[in-house]
C-alpha cells in the first residue's frame, strides 16, 4: 500500500498503478524526440567521412592506427642510447662520422623489417615542477655578503 492510497502524503508520489490493458500490445517502444535527430545526425556525419576518407569502391573507412606517442623521458633515454651506440661504432674502427651515419642509415635486416617510428614529443610544460625548483633560492645573497664586509671593517 502506498501514500497515495492511504490518504498520507501528496497523490502520486512514490507509487504508480498501472491499468490492466497498459502493457498489452506496446511492444514497440517509441524513442525520444532528441535520440532520432542525434542518430540521423551521426549517419549523415558518417555517410560524409566514407564518401571524403573511405575506399572508393566499397565505400568502408580505413582503420589507422593511432599515432604514436612518446613522453619527453622515454625520448631521452631514447637518443641516449642512440648516441652510445654510435659512438661505440667510432671506438670499433669505424673512423669518421660520415662511416656512422652511413651504417646507421643502412642497418641490418633486423631493422628493415619494423616501419619507420616518428616520436612525438610532449608539448605541455610542466609548469608547478619548473616553479618549485627555484623555491628556496629565490632569496638573495648580496645581503649576507655586505654584512661580512661590514663585519670584517670593525
Amino acid at each position: 500500500m502506498c501514500a497515495a492510497e492511504s490518504g498520507k502524503g501528496r497523490e502520486g508520489r512514490g507509487c504508480f498503478k498501472l491499468q490492466k490493458g497498459a502493457l498489452e500490445g506496446k511492444n514497440e517502444r517509441k524513442m525520444a524526440k532528441f535520440n532520432v535527430v542525434q542518430k540521423r545526425r551521426r549517419s549523415q556525419i558518417a555517410e560524409r567521412k566514407r564518401a571524403i576518407h573511405g575506399d572508393p569502391t566499397t565505400g568502408k573507412l580505413k582503420n589507422r592506427s593511432q599515432p604514436l606517442s612518446v613522453s619527453g623521458k622515454r625520448k631521452r633515454k631514447l637518443l641516449k642510447k642512440w648516441r652510445r651506440d654510435q659512438k661505440e661504432a667510432v671506438e670499433k674502427g669505424l673512423v669518421s662520422l660520415d662511416d656512422v651515419e652511413m651504417a646507421a642509415a643502412e642497418g641490418t635486416s633486423q631493422d628493415t623489417k619494423g616501419t619507420p617510428t616518428a616520436f612525438q614529443m610532449k608539448k605541455s610544460l610542466k609548469l608547478k615542477q619548473l616553479k618549485r625548483r627555484g623555491k628556496n633560492k629565490r632569496k638573495s645573497t648580496k645581503l649576507a655578503a655586505e654584512t661580512s664586509t661590514d663585519v670584517m671593517v670593525e
